[in-house]
């Protein structure tokens, strides 16, 4: 017996094929539907459409209206996304009572219900009937074509009821579009009114641009058109903005202090109140920086506290002066101006005995008062 190895076709194996590759076009064309028992299915069917989705959650309108609605058989409700949803009812009267009611609020917001239908307009459903009161017409003009004629403007007329008392029609009007709340009726003979359309049964909406899927404080157009009206034109504006300055360029302009500002981070325009020069103290009396300010010198009114500081720098006799001003900027050259500066009866005497310097001065009492310290 000849023993043989079998090929990979015998033993049911191909080549390697590479995997499948969709056009992802997000495109296609689909067959014509055999739908015909999917038609039948759904002609008991409602669907509807929420105005407000922030507010109005589909998940909890669902239970609410299954009981509302409830009949002899409770309607069968589901969610179809994009806030909307359908109830699937068991009798034609059902269905006809239920749309007869409308319109139809949740949440204080309205809600949009119609008889399903097989089409595919995106803006289905969007129609809601309202029972519309005409104001503002003149009572000798309550008739039903005048009537007719405003509502057929309003959207699909439906039917007019005129008592002697009022006038009002029903009409479905597109629930996704502003709201007509006046409307002008023109005569043949060249006169006009202006007659005012007041929706029964018409909860939240925007009273500024007459939608019913917002408010009017979160109303887009009303904060565009209060944002222009606090802008003044373009024209008339007076522009407060300084000049951009390239990089490197220092701005030329004269600060409060007579200093050219520079907008460089070590460089500040004001010196720091802990390094209080003398040019800085200059020119804050010059320029009125500080009206009670004083002199450096007369700052420290304790005459005690800055000798001591100084006491290196002390007045010594006649003959052993020593070289009390190094530096302009030094402790020595500020006590000395001190010394200088002060009245002969606040001049203190000093005494050396036996490397002590005892400072004596008079105290406000009139008592003398001599302090010893160690040089």
């Amino acid at each position: 017996m000849d023993v043989r190895r079998l090929t990979a076709a015998e033993k049911g194996k191909g080549a390697i094929s590479e995997p499948y590759q969709a056009p992802r076009k997000a495109r296609v064309r689909v067959p014509e539907p055999a739908n015909s028992y999917l038609l039948q299915k759904h002609s008991l069917t409602l669907i509807g459409r929420v105005t407000n989705a922030s507010v109005q959650k589909v998940w909890s309108l669902l239970p609410f209206f299954t009981e509302k609605w409830a009949t002899e058989t409770r309607p069968v409700g589901s969610d179809l996304g994009q806030g909307m949803f359908q109830f699937q009812f068991e009798k034609e009267e059902d269905l006809l009572s239920i749309l007869e009611k409308r319109p139809y609020r949740y949440a204080k917001w309205m809600v949009i219900v119609e008889r399903w239908n097989p089409t595919t307009a995106p803006d289905f459903p969007s129609l809601i009937p309202f029972w519309i009161k005409v104001q503002g017409l003149p009572v000798h003009l309550w008739t039903e074509p005048t009537i007719k004629c405003i509502g057929e403007d309003l959207g699909i007329y439906e039917e007019a009821e005129i008592t002697s008392l009022t006038a009002r029609m029903r009409v479905q009007v597109n629930g996704r579009l502003p709201l007509i709340m006046n409307s002008v009726v023109e005569f043949p003979n060249g006169d006009e009114v202006i007659a005012t359309l007041v929706y029964e049964g018409l909860d939240k909406h925007c009273t500024y641009c007459k939608r019913l899927d917002h408010e009017a404080r979160e109303c887009l157009k009303a904060k565009a058109e209060k944002r222009e009206q606090a802008e003044p034109p373009e024209e008339g504006r007076k522009s407060n903005k300084q000049p951009e300055l390239s990089i490197g360029q220092n701005d030329q302009r004269q600060s409060f202090y007579g200093k050219s500002i520079s907008h460089r981070r070590g460089d500040s325009e004001r010196p720091s109140p802990y390094d209080r020069t003398r040019t800085y103290l200059a020119r804050e009396r010059q320029y009125g920086g500080h009206k009670n300010l004083e002199s450096r010198s007369h700052r420290d009114t304790n005459t005690r506290r800055a000798d001591d500081r100084n006491l290196q720098w002390r007045r010594r006799p006649e003959g052993k002066q020593g070289d009390i001003g190094r530096s302009s900027n030094s402790s020595a050259f500020h006590t000395n101006q001190r010394e200088q500066q002060r009245s002969p009866q606040a001049k203190t005497g000093w005494r050396r005995e036996q490397n002590i310097r005892e400072p004596s001065f008079t105290t406000p009492q009139g008592h003398s008062r001599i302090d010893r310290e160690e040089s």
